[in-house]
């Protein structure tokens, strides 16, 4: 078992070795020494490298055991040959955390694969642990700390946001555009190969760290899937997750980047949403979250438009009922008030406000306060503009009060002013709060802050269930054997054993057996090939359906003994009352661990597509919000005259196949298709299930 990180030395280290400093010409170690020095690290900074001298006025050690002091952090950018002899120095001076910044390991080929392996079993050694390779290094601004190996932008600012990066460029980036919009960043960590930490210890930290707010992360491929799921629903911040990597093309060039595997990028979505994280799939996208996010959370989708265009208003309207919101009406004495305010008395006084015909920009922010005091309301969204040496400071001192209101009420004031870009450029600087560009996008951070606030993610925890029997399920996988699938007729018996309500079915291996079953039933049957590996029996003429009398059972059995042979064994079902049809269905990913599917079913499941996973085990609540968001929820819920669907069973359903994926790691994959819902209170039928086996 692998010692925790020491993150202290990681991201608060009282002394660092820097290893690969030159005494002069260009160099990347002496930019890391440099950065250091410049961003106001208060420790102690030593540097090592091969050729004896001076950088920085310091003495370059030959080696760190000539150092006479206690090292907390190595900071190593040499060649990738040489890292396992450096990190056996390390280890014997008793050095426990170090950043690997040097390429040139298992993302550039075989050879650096073993390299990178080589470093792994020396930090293993010494309980050494480390950060990269492949990486530009850690980043902590409350520290000082600066280890990227170019030369960084003296005006960065601290704020709430920590990022972390599996690519250096892409996190310096991120640095950067925190930086131009002086919203901060706190710290930031670029994980390169993520060989020895990796991303859901990092999680770990930032959640419980004190200065970080807000979690930025880039992604090209999880290192653990199902634990960064764990990890994040326990995050009481909010954490944003980029994932690119994420189509066929991208995902080559990513193996060769920091060796990445590609993930199924819908289960990516569905996991990250289950986890409680934001995807973001662009880098704007994250920036204009970030700054949603520094507002308080909208709780509740009722909002005030105030806005001194009447078309500003209008297209501020048309938002809030693109995202869902709604506008409250004022109370007539509110508005009477501010009816004497105005000069000409031609607008209509109403939600959305429109002051066109009001100057007083005092006024202005008495409006905003009523608005933030009323109960009914959730937010205010205000819309301002003015010409720079025109109302200039009033503007400026108005924006500033509405920085006050929102600390004072707790409640987001989306402000969007047209103006000159220098006017834009004193917002950023000297506003604490977002000031957007434009109506469309002031409403959209309010839809992504109330999106945030109603995200209630849940542990991935079992639910008692009643009528599971897990011994009679282990008998009928036993039974299988080895890798394969089962029996049309085994799958049937496994999901029976786990509380499925199954339609009634018996075996035949002639014609005259199914004729008997049929005579002792009397109802109409399908008939079905019991073979695995048929997925798609319709297709194949492996199914056969709506039998009524002898003569279509016997010509039924001929049909299916060309498709499968003479050794055919029918599985004779009666045949499913008439309901709504839906998938449910599971498999082990490489990435997440079991997860479930479930999704509207029948012959179009793979055509409409209309279906969501999760993680297992899903408990009751969260399959309810799977049911909520397929696309197709309205036909389960009575449309057209046809009656709601029994979607408490569906619940139960989900949950009680999610827990056999989890208890049972021999299902590689499962599909229950269909599953007959009936109307509500009337539970529901599976007639079909093909189990593929590890």
């Amino acid at each position: 078992m692998r010692e925790s990180p020491p993150f202290s030395k990681i991201f608060y280290p009282k002394s660092v070795a820097v290893f690969g400093v030159s005494p002069e010409g260009p160099n990347l170690a002496r930019n890391i020494v440099l950065n250091t020095l410049t961003c106001g690290f208060k420790g102690e900074v030593f540097s090592i490298g091969r050729t004896q001298g001076v950088a920085f006025g310091q003495k370059i050690y030959s080696s760190v055991e000539e150092i006479e002091r206690d090292i907390d952090l190595a900071v190593i950018l040499t060649p990738a040959r040489t890292i396992p002899g450096i990190l056996e120095q390390c280890g014997r001076k008793g050095i426990k955390a170090a950043v690997i910044e040097s390429g040139g390991f298992s993302e550039f080929d075989m050879e650096g694969k073993a390299l990178e392996e080589a470093c792994t079993a020396t930090a293993a050694k010494y309980g050494i642990r480390f950060v990269g390779p492949n990486g530009i290094g850690v980043t902590n601004l409350e520290s000082g700390l600066a280890l990227p190996f170019m030369p960084l932008r003296r005006d960065l600012c601290i704020g709430p946001v920590s990022i972390l990066a599996q690519s250096g460029g892409v996190g310096l980036s991120y640095v950067n555009f925190l930086s131009d919009e002086r919203i901060g960043f706190n710290k930031f960590v670029s994980m390169g190969n993520k060989r020895n930490i990796d991303e859901n210890e990092l999680l770990e930290y930032l959640i419980q760290d004190p200065g970080t707010k807000i979690i930025l992360i880039y992604l090209e491929g999880f290192t653990d899937g199902r634990k960064f799921v764990e990890v994040a629903s326990r995050s009481e911040k909010p954490v944003l997750v980029h994932k690119s990597n994420r189509f066929e093309t991208s995902a080559r060039i990513a193996h060769s980047h920091t060796t990445a595997m590609f993930t199924n990028d819908i289960l990516v979505d569905h996991a990250l949403e289950q986890a409680g994280c934001v995807r973001v799939n662009t880098m704007d996208e994250a920036i204009h979250y970030i700054r949603s996010l520094s507002l308080p959370s909208l709780k509740g989708k009722r909002l005030a438009v105030v806005s001194r265009s009447g078309g500003h208003a209008v297209i501020a309207a048309d938002a809030c009922g693109h995202y869902g919101f709604e506008l409250p009406e004022f109370p007539e004495e509110m508005l009477q008030r501010i009816a004497k305010h105005v000069r000409a008395g031609v607008i209509r006084l109403q939600n959305p406000l429109d002051l066109g015909d009001m100057f007083d920009l005092e006024f202005y922010a008495y409006i905003i306060e009523e608005l933030l005091k009323k109960e009914d309301l959730d937010g205010v969204l205000l819309g301002h503009g003015y010409r720079k040496g025109h109302e200039e400071q009033p503007s400026r001192a108005l924006l500033q009060q509405v920085v006050r209101l929102v600390e004072k009420y707790q409640k987001p004031v989306a402000s969007f002013v047209m103006t000159e870009a220098s006017e834009k450029e004193y917002f950023r600087n000297f506003v604490k709060i977002p000031v957007f560009d434009s109506p469309e996008d002031a409403m959209r951070a309010f839809h992504l802050s109330h999106e945030w606030s109603a995200r209630r993610p849940l542990p991935l925890l079992k639910t008692k269930l009643e009528h599971i029997d897990e011994d009679r399920a282990g008998r009928i996988l036993n039974e299988a054997g080895g890798e394969g699938s089962l029996l049309l007729s085994q799958g049937i018996e496994l999901i029976k054993s786990y509380g499925f309500a199954v339609a009634r079915y018996g075996l035949a291996g002639a014609a005259e057996e199914a004729v008997d079953i049929w005579r002792a039933w009397n109802t109409p049957l399908a008939m079905k090939v019991n073979r695995p590996h048929l997925s798609h029996k319709s297709d194949q003429g492996a199914v056969i359906l709506n039998i009524q009398t002898e003569a279509e059972i016997r010509s039924a059995f001929n049909d299916l003994k060309k498709v499968a042979g003479p050794d055919l064994e029918v599985l004779v079902q009666e045949m499913a009352p008439k309901g709504r049809e839906i998938i449910l269905g599971g498999k082990r990913d490489d990435c997440f661990g079991p997860v479930v599917l479930f999704g509207l079913g029948g012959i179009f499941v793979e055509v409409f597509r209309d279906a969501v996973w999760r993680l297992a085990p899903v408990q009751h609540e969260e399959a309810a919000r799977m049911i909520r968001s397929i696309q197709g929820a309205r036909v389960l819920s009575g449309y057209r005259g046809e009656p709601p669907r029994d979607t408490e069973v569906l619940k139960d359903l989900i949950s009680r196949l999610s827990q056999m994926l989890v208890t049972f790691p021999r299902i590689q994959e499962i599909d229950i298709n269909p599953v007959i819902v009936m109307a509500e209170g009337e539970g529901a039928l599976a007639v079909d299930a093909r189990v593929i086996l590890k």
